[in-house]
């Protein structure tokens, strides 16, 4: 062989290698993150801190005072009301109130059979703001939702219509109690899934946008097939983010019992565990999932909506804590640190497209910054959260396994269904049931319930924020038959505080929310505050107590328990939890 010959022959070889070395790129990228070791989440007031820097640049430089209604700042008030619900700071719920009095409370654009999901994704925000205590007109969004009820399903042709819409319908089937509204989010999602042709698009064929053998979702159908100069199929980033976020959002609200339930809670589950294999090992994700290198720069929407969706899917267990708490850790490690800056300025976000491109570091956007801030609020429950549980399941005779949290112990009339945990007792009777596996010193409990009220008697709530041994410290509601609701902090079985709740006044329908804090040793504070849902939580804590009884002053598990007076009518009295989380207050 002449030199020359070597020459060329070694060209080809390289050549080769090189073309190797890029088809093989998305999984040499998976083995870097598989490889990355992850930090722990950061304590959640960082978390929360992150969330409000980048909301209140973002809303100062970028006109929020004067934003519409549209598909692009409806995420960023999304976000706003995660920080509502994370913060109870005022000056969130007046941007809520502002947003929506400027835009008369209506969506982007009016009826119309060819109205679309994108002029509709403000009502979700409308209607989540009315349970936060803003004082939200409703009105408009019954007339919508009542025409676009003619819709046809291929008014949802494209995957960010997901996102924008399919929550929507699940919320005015609960809202309405009217089951048309229930039947449209299976039908428009099943169109996108298994057909997704639109006049839109000319020439498309009936073969459905989820492309099975990789897991992920195409576009719309224009891109069905559609490969990218290295051979790749094109799967855009922010796409399937509106799609998982958009499976996410619904199960959020859609009632476990609902046919459609499980395709979405798998739909979640596969599609977690097919990007869990694209991240980068910044913990990030590109543009273009299955050709990384053509848009090398980190983008942040995507990922943003990529960790809310596991975040979630974590905090409900859906999602395997040991497998996905590792993915969702770097991801929220690049977001805070890559994409966000000192200023607050959100970098890396990928402007309006439909396609892979490259993100900008210097124009943010607000959908962008709305999902960041979701990422932030779900993550925000994962870091230091000692339980959590939805009672998405079916069980008699106990409260079954939280999502988080371990087993409840078993409880005589105690059970779960549709989403609710149903608690029983008999006149006179204390009635009980605990999260032993659950041992915390500093401890938050969160919960929402609701009861018939009892019209002779009264009925006793107790939430437990600490209990070691048959000792405890707990919170506990007392609702009379006139609807006057006492709030007590309760030490074992002795009332410590006691208090008759200014201004609130339980009536039937009613949901209560309550939020207890047990803190320290010798002495452990104890406070808590209870409020209607759909009115502001309450500013400042409405009962405390410091407390130094030994005993009581190490850590402990957390509990339910439920009493029901002597002479108490109606009998039994039955009490629905409808959620409930326990976290660190560090």
């Amino acid at each position: 062989m002449t030199a020359r010959e070597y020459f060329d022959t070694m060209k080809t070889v390289l050549a080769l290698l090189l073309t190797v070395i890029v088809v093989v790129l998305p999984t040499a990228q998976t083995s870097q993150a598989a490889q990355a070791a992850p930090a722990a989440l950061p304590s959640r007031s960082t978390i929360v801190q992150a969330a409000r820097s980048a909301t209140d640049y973002f809303y100062a430089h970028n006109g929020g005072a004067s934003s519409d209604a549209g598909w692009k700042w409806a995420p960023y008030f999304m976000g706003v009301e995660a920080l509502v619900q994370e913060t109870n700071d005022p000056t969130y719920r007046q941007w809520l109130q502002s947003w929506g009095t400027r835009n008369y409370w209506t969506a982007d654009a009016p009826s119309s059979p060819t109205s679309n999901p994108d002029s509709r994704a403000a009502i979700q925000v409308w209607q989540d703001s009315a349970n936060v205590g803003v004082n939200a007109n409703l009105a408009p969004s019954d007339g919508f939702m009542a025409e676009d009820l003619s819709l046809a399903p291929n008014r949802y042709w494209w995957i960010d219509s997901m996102f924008m819409g399919l929550p929507l319908w699940p919320r005015w089937a609960t809202r309405t109690g009217k089951s048309t509204y229930q039947a449209k989010h299976s039908q428009f999602y099943n169109f996108l899934k298994n057909d997704g042709t639109t006049p839109v698009r000319p020439g498309c064929t009936a073969d459905g946008l989820f492309d099975v053998s990789e897991q992920l979702w195409w576009r719309d159908c224009k891109y069905v097939g559609q490969r990218d100069s290295l051979g790749h199929k094109v799967m855009w980033a922010r796409g399937n983010g509106w799609v998982i976020g958009a499976m996410a959002r619904t199960l959020m609200v859609l009632p476990p019992a609902d046919p459609q339930y499980t395709e979405y809670k798998t739909m979640l589950q596969t599609m977690a565990a097919r990007l869990a294999q694209l991240q980068g090992s910044d913990g990030m994700w590109r543009s273009s999932l299955l050709s990384p290198s053509l848009f090398p720069a980190p983008e942040t929407s995507a990922t943003a909506l990529f960790v809310y969706a596991m975040a979630y899917g974590i905090r409900t267990g859906l999602l395997d804590s040991a497998t996905y708490l590792p993915v969702i850790t770097r991801a929220w490690a690049g977001l805070s640190t890559i994409s966000l800056k000192s200023s607050g300025f959100l970098s890396n976000c990928q402007g309006v497209g439909e396609a892979p491109a490259k993100p900008s570091t210097t124009t943010s956007i607000a959908y962008c910054v709305g999902a960041f801030t979701l990422a932030a609020s779900e993550v925000a429950r994962l870091s230091g959260v000692l339980a959590s549980d939805t009672f998405g399941r079916t069980v008699t005779g106990a409260l079954g396994s939280a999502e988080l949290g371990g087993s409840w112990t078993a409880a005589t009339g105690f059970s779960v269904a549709r989403g609710v945990a149903q608690l029983t007792t008999t006149p006179g009777s204390t009635r009980g049931t605990y999260l032993n596996g659950v041992s915390s010193q500093d401890t938050e409990v969160r919960t929402s319930l609701n009861l018939v009220r009892p019209t002779t008697g009264s009925a006793y709530i107790a939430v437990i924020g600490r209990r070691i041994g048959s000792a405890s410290y707990g919170a506990r509601i007392v609702v009379a038959p006139s609807g006057s609701v006492k709030l007590q902090i309760r030490r074992t079985n002795s009332t410590v505080v006691d208090l008759i709740v200014p201004g609130l006044t339980y009536a039937p329908g009613n949901r209560l929310q309550l939020r207890l804090q047990v803190t320290g040793v010798s002495p452990t504070a104890i406070r808590a505050k209870v409020w209607k849902v759909g009115t502001a939580e309450p500013s400042t804590w409405q009962v405390s107590k410091s407390d130094s009884t030994a005993g009581l002053q190490s850590v402990g598990s957390i509990g339910l328990v439920l009493y029901s007076g002597s002479n108490a009518v109606p009998s039994p009295l039955v009490v629905s939890v409808e959620d409930l989380w326990a976290g660190s207050t560090r």
